[in-house]
């Protein structure tokens, strides 16, 4: 048996991180999250005492990580305007982050924790990572007011989520030819979209915004 020197929650939301990864979050239990850290069978319950209150922890550091990730490419920081391309550079960020942590990213933006205000860690990290796409309109454009920023946030987010579950059916269906069905012409026309992603996002994001 481990004995673990430093912070047992963090390498339990570690473990926890990356049997989801792996295997997704309906396989987890706090049971198998303490075989990969090496702990007793019990250690878990000392700082979760459910399941969704390791995965809150899961999606809280996701929204953290997805956060910053964006934040690297729009540097508040350097200033309060940006480009175009910034823009549509940091919205691809979220389609990254997205495809590359699908399982996390269905933690956070799925219906596995009911309720996120009974996690004030979570409901924090979630608004913040809101705030950096609501700063990312502000910065490129100039709306009436804050209900108009949004409104536009909104739909901005609603069209990523969109692609995000587009994406993710289509990778499901790679090689597969595809029939005349309304999910199928929806993949198709996102497989066409994906030859020219930059360009899309662009027409699209713009459209969003500025009508």
């Amino acid at each position: 048996m481990k004995y673990h020197h430093g912070n047992l929650r963090e390498e339990l939301i570690r473990c926890a991180s990356n049997l989801c990864h792996q295997y997704g979050y309906e396989k987890l239990s706090l049971r198998s999250i303490a075989k990969e850290a090496n702990v007793s069978q019990t250690a878990p319950y000392r700082h979760f005492e459910t399941k969704e209150s390791l995965l809150a922890a899961v999606a809280t550091n996701g929204f953290i990580e997805m956060e910053e990730s964006i934040n690297k490419i729009i540097d508040f920081s350097k200033s309060k305007t940006i480009s175009e391309k910034t823009l549509i550079k940091g919205m691809m960020t979220y389609l990254n982050f997205a495809e590359k942590n699908n399982n996390i990213y269905e933690i956070m933006f799925g219906t596995v924790i009911k309720d996120f205000e009974t996690y004030p860690e979570l409901h924090q990290a979630a608004m913040r990572c809101y705030g950096t796409l609501k700063r990312s309109l502000r910065g490129y454009v100039t709306l009436k007011n804050n209900n108009e920023y949004d409104r536009k946030c909104i739909k901005v987010w609603a069209f990523l989520h969109g692609l995000v579950g587009l994406n993710k059916i289509e990778q499901k269906l790679e090689g597969k030819e595809l029939n005349v069905s309304t999910e199928d012409n929806a993949i198709s026309a996102l497989r066409s979209a994906k030859s020219n992603l930059n360009t899309f996002m662009t027409t699209a994001i713009n459209g969003l915004i500025k009508n």
